[in-house]
């Protein structure tokens, strides 16, 4: 069986720092990334999942529970990789597959989060948010 080929463009700081990292671990920077994507059993805190019942079918950090959509916020509060995994007592490995989920899946979890904004929240409920 093939495996499915997909194309991803990363921001040029964070392939930047992927490939740091894997020349650190003395490994080629797109053999990580695919080891970062992968969803291995063995290695479950490296894999980004969705299953209908684990928060709502959105992506999460496999045996975390913590959602993609969480790491993008902290992201774009302007944390780095380092400080989200401190935060969040996550792997590295993990932030940088979730920023690398949220790249490959930028409209998807755009959507997700503008759906679920105060505001959008607010205008479900009839509430006026300048009020």
């Amino acid at each position: 069986m093939d495996t499915p080929m997909i194309s991803v463009q990363f921001p040029a700081w964070l392939y930047t720092r992927l490939q740091s990292r894997a020349a650190r671990e003395q490994t080629d920077p797109i053999e990580m990334i695919n080891r970062l994507m992968t969803t291995e059993s063995s290695s479950p805190g490296r894999s980004i999942i969705t299953e209908p019942g684990l928060r709502g079918g959105r992506p999460v950090i496999a045996g975390t529970g913590v959602t993609v959509r969480t790491i993008v916020g902290h992201y774009k509060l302007g944390l780095s990789p380092e400080e989200i995994a401190d935060q969040l007592e996550l792997e590295l490995a993990a932030v940088y597959a979730a920023l690398a989920y949220y790249h490959a899946h930028r409209a998807e979890i755009e959507a997700d989060i503008a759906a679920n904004s105060e505001a959008a929240v607010m205008k479900d409920f009839g509430v006026d948010a300048h009020a």
